[in-house]
């Protein structure tokens, strides 16, 4: 059994060279607003799931949040919230805001409420075309989170994988030549959030992938000291000593510590995608509900919400 877990545990070292340490500038958030970025590997390790969850759970603590699809690649999530008819969200708020022009009013029109009893979530539909990635840039993205003051006290994010970076493969679009990167936004949102959720997967393959993205984060200029969500967990595809082994996997090679393992929970879940809903109203006592509530406690903690984590 041991020659087993080295063997596994080997393999999932296959990541590449490892490039010594190079000491950066810690990271101070710059939003005007709570940022939370929502970032995973290629290979939907689930945080599209994570983000929409993570977004109900404080607002039934009692924040005013805005979920936004900021996915430029494959947005989803209007998808998963069961929305057929959205509106433009994303790219006429991104307009308005460049144009001085976002008034609350304007907000509320382009934005949908979901109710959640005595709360509601506000949701910003991303774009309708991924070929329409070059409208959000940096400089209009960080626009439109200084118009949202006073409107928004959290706001998460859920991000597109990267598309051109060494240790991956280059996805077409980014071989067409632009005035600036793909990941430019990506990059930049990443930089200056307040806080970043990685998502990773719980077999071999979704580590791995995982670890090679990894990289990805350590080349920003600037520390992000994330946290680290283990999605879908289950013994089935590592064996019994599945959580041990991953977080030696990722304090060793990825210099992380595992915040929380979401177990795998797909007979609620698939019901939460059949019905639209997140798994708050669903079923609380959902074992990925419970895991991802605590994720968003450790969120609030430190801020100034204190209610609000009492709440959780």
């Amino acid at each position: 059994m041991e020659t087993r877990q080295r063997g596994r545990r080997a393999h999932l070292a296959v990541v590449g060279d490892v490039a010594p340490p190079v000491a950066k500038q810690l990271k101070q958030p710059s939003y005007p607003i709570p940022v939370t970025a929502i970032w995973g590997p290629a290979g939907s390790p689930g945080k599209s799931t994570v983000a929409v969850n993570i977004a109900t759970e404080l607002a039934l603590a009692g924040e005013r949040v805005l979920l936004i699809d900021l996915d430029t690649l494959a947005p989803s999530l209007a998808l998963g919230l069961g929305l057929v008819a959205t509106p433009a969200g994303l790219s006429a708020c991104l307009r308005l805001a460049e144009q001085n022009r976002l008034t609350h009013d304007e907000y509320k029109r382009l934005t949908i409420s979901i109710s959640l009893g005595r709360h509601e979530l506000s949701f910003m539909p991303g774009l309708s075309s991924p070929h329409r990635w070059p409208e959000v840039t940096p400089e209009r993205f960080e626009k439109l989170i200084f118009d949202l003051q006073g409107d928004v006290d959290h706001i998460i994010l859920d991000l597109p994988q990267a598309t051109t970076f060494k240790t991956s493969l280059f996805h077409p679009s980014s071989l067409v030549k632009n005035e600036f990167s793909r990941d430019a936004l990506l990059k930049s949102v990443l930089s200056k959030a307040a806080k970043v959720i990685l998502v990773a997967g719980s077999d071999p393959v979704a580590a791995s992938r995982f670890l090679i993205a990894k990289e990805f984060v350590d080349e920003l200029e600037q520390s992000i000291d994330p946290l680290l969500a283990v999605n879908r967990f289950r013994t089935t595809a590592l064996g019994k000593g599945a959580k041990e082994e991953l977080e030696e996997t990722f304090l060793t090679l990825a210099k992380l510590r595992v915040d929380v393992f979401i177990p795998e929970d797909r007979e609620n879940l698939d019901k939460a995608m059949l019905n639209g809903l997140p798994l708050a109203l669903l079923k609380r006592s959902s074992p990925a509900r419970v895991a991802i509530a605590e994720l968003a406690k450790q969120l609030l903690v430190g801020s100034s919400s204190r209610r609000s984590v009492a709440k959780l």
